[in-house]
């Protein structure tokens, strides 16, 4: 250093250099930064649209189904003859009148095929499609359909599924509901949509996507696509990588994935990296026009809710190269100014740049929800609901804010509530996360409805103790998981307790007894000659003579604590808690005496004029006995009539 030098720094020239070089430096080093975080953020925001549209596609396909499906269970018909379908193997279409065929089926699958496009099949217990509906046409095939184990253990439950699924129509979305019958697995219903009709849907919901498309791993396709070619497999090998494949439908050619965006390094790179974990894939790419396009992959689910590919979205990136042709032109006019001022203001537009951003994403998250979300501070006041939370809960957004959640949500009152329960101070305690799908909100009219609800701790010092809710109203699952569970329990056709209820019942009922050291008595019913009144009636016939039967057992038995069950065929029981032999004797009497004055005609060369019923019952006093026993000890007496002549009560009592 010398006195030179220390003059040459000090000129005019060289720290106007030195200036601008430092502006240049604070404006460059920013705008990079904002650069890569705008890409960011408009490909999150494009990422959680597909979501959106894909979430919105999955529930409009579960509620058009939900209907078409109920309409063709409601007919009664279905589940009892894909029962018997499953036991004779007899053919759908020949186990069913013709008007139901052309009329309930076709009206089933138009309102899906109006709404979204889907078709309709009917499938067997082991998975294979017995009837298929689409464009009218009635189609029964029996072989090259996808049986695996998947579609095996989704006919098995009670819910059923939906997602992904490839058999020999190919690559489709399907909802899968299992048909059950007396407790049995016998079939299933299957809604198909097709991905040139999901991908026609997509658009309708997506908004401006430019266009979709699906995305398969071989991997997940079954050893049937193995031998065919890509045009008979109705897949097209992709390079965007070795494994995807793309469906081909010629009715739909403009979903094909573009040369550029499968020769993209960017996306490629991106993908390899996302596939071994499963995650979203997205990346900024370039068209043969120059043009940049936003490109984001959402992993897709098969019916076992494996993951077997990806939903892409291609959108314009317009916006976004606006908004950093914007960004250059700042930075441009901020390096013109000062030093030290050119600094300071870069800064404080950067610092409310990012808040701005930051609010605008929270607010694109959780409104593009379908969950309700809301922020509670440290007092349990409500500091944040979005749109949805309200509408779930019918209020205005200023009847909630700095109101208490659980004065307003929860359905007991405050003042009954300890201190602990407010806010899930559980949660602030442990820093954790609390998920529960058993708890019960009270809206605005309250109404109480059950929620799936996720509270979490937000965490660092600026937020001090805050917690941040996020819930789902489950009404219509509640509502289905109940209508299940009382289906599983209910006799289709007479609408009586079936076998499975009944002996739940009856180890109930005896286990009461012991404790109480009160009697309990078991009736058993058969109805006479019953098969010799189908043989000349039909089965149609014999099971209206069923259900008068089942109504005059209703009425005969009166008491809100006797059980009345359909125990097989045409056998039925009933169970008398707290009742004594004569008391059981004077009901079974009066039961015999109702069905014979029902005066249902035998056919001619039958026993008797009219159909009558044959009873025998059991009475435990207070002994230690098991249902099996008290079964047989009634049944026993039931046979002992039966061969007496029928037509006749019998019992004996038991300890």
């Amino acid at each position: 250093w010398t006195w030179g030098t220390i003059g040459l720094m000090n000129a005019l020239p060289v720290q106007l250099v030195g200036a601008w070089m430092l502006v240049a430096i604070l404006v460059l080093v920013p705008f990079h930064f904002a650069s890569e975080r705008e890409v960011e953020a408009h490909l999150e925001k494009e990422l959680l649209e597909l979501q959106a549209a894909l979430r919105g596609t999955d529930a409009l396909l579960r509620t058009v189904t939900n209907q078409a499906f109920s309409d063709l269970i409601g007919r009664g018909e279905l589940r009892a003859r894909l029962a018997r379908i499953s036991e004779s193997g007899a053919e759908l279409r020949n186990s069913f009148p013709p008007e139901w065929v052309d009329d309930v089926g076709f009206e089933a699958y138009r309102g899906m095929r109006t709404c979204c496009g889907a078709s309709l099949q009917i499938l067997g217990a082991d998975g294979t499609p017995l009837l298929r509906y689409g464009h009218r046409l009635i189609v029964l095939e029996a072989n090259g359909y996808d049986t695996s184990p998947r579609l095996q253990d989704v006919l098995h439950t009670r819910l059923g599924a939906q997602g992904f699924q490839a058999d020999a129509l190919g690559l489709a979305y399907r909802r899968v509901l299992p048909v059950w019958n007396e407790g049995e697995p016998v079939g299933g219903i299957e809604a198909v949509l097709m991905p040139g009709a999901l991908v026609t849907l997509l658009r309708r919901i997506g908004g401006d996507v430019l266009v979709y498309h699906l995305l398969v791993n071989r991997d997940a396709l079954p050893d049937s696509f193995t031998s065919l070619s890509d045009n008979e497999s109705g897949l097209r090998a992709t390079a965007l990588h070795p494994s995807l494949y793309e469906s081909v439908e010629p009715a739909h050619p403009g979903s094909r994935l573009p040369h550029w965006l499968e020769e993209s390094r960017t996306l490629r790179d991106s993908l390899e990296l996302a596939m071994p974990g499963q995650a979203a894939v997205k990346a900024l790419v370039e068209d043969t026009s120059g043009r940049r396009v936003a490109v984001v992959m959402e992993p897709l689910r098969d019916i076992s809710g494996q993951v077997i590919g990806y939903a892409v979205s291609e959108s314009s990136a317009g916006t976004l190269m606006a908004a950093r042709s914007r960004l250059q032109v700042f930075a441009t006019v901020t390096l013109l100014l000062a030093g030290g001022l050119v600094s300071v203001s870069l800064l404080m537009v950067r610092l409310r740049r990012g808040a701005s951003d930051l609010r605008e994403q929270i607010a694109a998250i959780t409104e593009s929800m379908g969950e309700g979300v809301y922020m509670l501070d440290g007092r349990g006041r409500v500091r944040y609901i979005n749109q949805a939370a309200c509408k779930i809960l019918g209020y205005q957004q200023h009847e909630v804010l700095g109101a208490r959640a659980h004065d307003l949500f929860h359905p007991r009152p405050r003042e009954t509530a300890s201190a602990d329960e407010l806010s899930s101070p559980r949660i602030s305690r442990s820093d954790g996360i609390y998920r529960s799908d058993g708890e019960r909100f009270r809206t605005r009219s309250g109404k109480i409805i059950p929620v799936s609800l996720t509270v979490t701790t937000l965490r660092g010092k600026r937020f001090g103790k805050r917690l941040v809710a996020v819930f789902q109203d489950i009404s219509d699952r509640t509502r289905e998981l109940s209508d299940l569970k009382r289906q599983a329990a209910r006799d289709p056709l007479t609408g009586l307790a079936n076998r499975r209820l009944f002996d739940v019942a009856l180890e109930r009922e005896i286990r009461r007894s012991r404790r109480a050291l009160t009697p309990v008595s078991l009736l058993m019913l058969d109805v006479d000659e019953f098969k010799a009144y189908n043989d000349a009636y039909g089965h149609l016939a014999g099971d209206m003579a069923l259900q008068r039967i089942a109504g005059v057992l209703r009425t005969c038995v009166s008491r809100s604590s006797d059980l009345v069950c359909r125990y097989g065929g045409e056998e039925f029981a009933v169970i008398l808690p707290e009742t004594d032999h004569d008391a059981a004797r004077q009901v079974a009497e009066r039961i015999r005496s109702a069905v014979e004055a029902e005066s249902i005609p035998q056919p001619e060369g039958a026993g008797g004029e009219v159909l009558t019923v044959s009873i025998g019952y059991a009475t435990a006093s207070c002994s230690d006995i098991k249902p099996s026993a008290l079964v047989r000890r009634a049944d026993a007496c039931l046979y002992r009539v039966k061969n007496l002549g029928r037509n006749r009560t019998d019992g004996v009592t038991i300890g």
